[in-house]
């Protein structure tokens, strides 16, 4: 439930901002402009720092940056009057948001093998409860009006210190002092130079993964893992901001469908409409392996969502453009359609998560207690395929 938590409140200031975008910009500026800065700088934190940081992770410090950031950023959008304010602390709260989801990703590496799992699926399903926790909490609080709606909901992130601070601390240890035989072995294992391996007073050996080693690990991930996951999101990010918004019909008659026209009254229903139904089947989708305790996707069968969201795709792009559907199909059809991307899109988040998570352990190499390198190559993967989604 802390690892739930952590993935709702380390998404959440990314959500309601999205929702408030509107409120919090002028009404000459784009909204495109604060979509921008919500996101550019957590592809940045995401793509960045598993390669830039060396050693072992101080994982409380980072999760004290990752609080203060959230809560210094989202107060800075609230009380800021300028529009240039606002952005920095949108960017802020961004950094850290993507700062803060491989950090708890990568935590979750500290546990045996099926905890592991576990933590990566119930993490998996607080990010997709934020898509509509984030929404509805911004409406609850929208009558305050932005600065003190805004300043309100800023003081959430301070739960993820909790949540993690309840966690029991399981990292992986080994001996700090070695004989000079040991420490051999350790050097040819693991084929560190001087710059990962030095020597220090009474024998302790501090390791570290360099660039080219954290390369060489990230070579047999790309196939299997990130490509699909690339693929899947791009055919996603492409419905929901670019065909959805296009599909447009008549606005349902009580009498013809009483059920849709109890929730469309005008063309500008549909899109939100859509995205409710896509965020819902995210977070069901996202939470299968830890509400249902069923298994992730095979890594055999991890490019079947990006197939099915290609043909979704294709399938939505064809009626937009040439209304192939017949009208009183094409709501529901297109609903249907919008459900199964979600679903296809969140069971490929999580089944990618925790097969990277757990893949040391499925070929059989974690049958010990790992070395400080192993588990920082452990962090790595799993740290690595998170900026996939954002391509």
């Amino acid at each position: 439930m802390a690892y739930f938590f952590l993935g709702l409140l380390n998404n959440l200031p990314y959500v309601v901002i999205l929702t408030a975008a509107l409120e919090l910009l002028p009404s000459d500026t784009p909204t495109g402009v604060i979509a921008f800065v919500n996101i550019f700088p957590a592809l940045i934190a995401k793509a960045y720092f598993p390669y830039l940081l060396k050693g072992e992770i101080r994982y409380k410090k980072r999760v004290l940056l990752c609080v203060g950031g959230a809560f210094g950023g989202m107060l800075t959008t609230a009380l800021s009057t300028s529009l240039y304010l606002r952005l920095v602390g949108v960017a802020i709260a961004s950094f850290v948001s993507g700062l803060g989801e491989i950090t708890y990703l990568q935590s979750t590496t500290r546990y045996p093998s099926k905890m592991t799992e576990r933590c990566v699926g119930w993490f998996s399903s607080g990010t997709g409860a934020a898509g509509l926790a984030g929404a509805s909490a911004w409406w609850f609080v929208r009558p305050l009006g932005v600065r003190s709606g805004l300043s309100l909901l800023s003081f959430l992130p301070f739960g993820m210190a909790l949540a993690f601070l309840s966690l029991p601390d399981n990292r992986s240890t080994v001996r700090t002092s070695m004989t000079s035989d040991e420490t051999s072995e350790t050097l040819l294992n693991h084929e560190a130079d001087s710059n990962q391996v030095s020597q220090q007073g009474n024998g302790l050996v501090r390791e570290e993964l360099s660039l080219s080693q954290k390369l060489h690990l990230l070579q047999p991930l790309i196939f299997p893992f990130i490509l699909p996951l690339v693929l899947v999101y791009f055919a996603e990010y492409t419905i929901n901001q670019g065909i959805a918004p296009t599909l447009l019909y008549p606005v349902p008659s009580p009498k013809e469908n009483p059920l849709l026209a109890k929730v469309i009254y005008s063309l500008r229903d549909y899109y939100p409409l859509y995205q409710l139904t896509y965020q819902t089947f995210v977070f069901l989708s996202r939470s299968y392996t830890s509400l249902l305790h069923l298994p992730p996707i095979p890594r055999a069968w991890l490019w079947l969502p990006a197939i099915v969201q290609f043909v979704l795709m294709a399938t939505l792009s064809s009626e937009s453009l040439y209304n192939w559907l017949r009208e009183s199909l094409a709501r529901p059809v297109v609903i249907v359609l919008i459900a199964i991307e979600g679903l296809a899109g969140g069971s490929a988040y999580v089944s990618v998560m925790s097969s990277i998570g757990t893949l040391e352990r499925q070929n059989g190499a974690m049958q010990h207690q790992p070395t400080r390198l192993q588990a920082q190559e452990y962090e790595f993967k799993i740290g690595c395929v998170g900026v996939s989604y954002y391509f």
